[in-house]
C-alpha cells in the first residue's frame, strides 16, 4: 500500500516503527453505490495519523480518489460536499488539484468561509490536517 510506503521511506522522527507491520485494507467495488473512492485520501490521512500519533485537525474535510501511486485523482459533488462541509461547521478542505475548476466554478457564498488546499500527491494532507 502507499502509505506504508510513503510512512518507511519518510525520515521523520515522529513516525512510530510500521516496518514489520503490514495493513491490507480492501474497499470492494460496487458495494455500495457513491460510497469508497472518494474517502481514498481520508483513508490514507488515517491511517498516517495512527502511523505519527498525531490527531487530524477537526476543523478539517478532505475528499480525492488515491491512486495505487498516490495519485489524488478527481471526484465528483464538489459543490454537495463543500456545502455539507460548511454545515458541519469545517473551516478547511482538502481537494483533489484536478477538482480546482469545480471549486473556482463554485458562488462567493459556496466558498465564503472556507480555506482549501488542492492535492496531487497524497501525502496524507501532512501540510495541512494535523494538529
Amino acid at each position: 500500500m502507499y502509505t506504508v510506503w510513503h510512512c518507511t521511506d519518510c525520515k521523520d522522527p515522529t513516525l512510530i516503527q510500521i516496518n514489520d507491520t503490514r495493513f491490507h485494507l480492501h474497499v470492494p467495488e460496487g458495494a455500495t453505490p457513491k460510497d469508497g473512492p472518494s474517502a481514498g485520501v481520508t483513508i490514507v490521512s488515517a491511517l498516517l495519523s495512527l502511523a505519527r500519533n498525531q490527531p487530524i485537525r477537526r476543523d478539517l474535510a478532505m475528499t480525492g480518489e488515491i491512486s495505487l501511486r498516490g495519485k489524488v485523482l478527481r471526484v465528483g459533488g464538489i459543490k454537495e460536499k463543500v456545502l455539507a462541509a460548511k454545515r458541519a461547521g469545517v473551516t478547511t478542505v482538502i481537494l483533489p488539484a484536478e477538482n480546482r475548476k469545480g471549486w473556482d466554478e463554485l458562488g462567493g457564498r459556496s466558498r465564503a468561509d472556507v480555506e482549501v488546499a488542492f492535492a496531487e500527491e497524497d501525502d496524507g494532507g501532512s501540510g495541512v490536517a494535523f494538529c
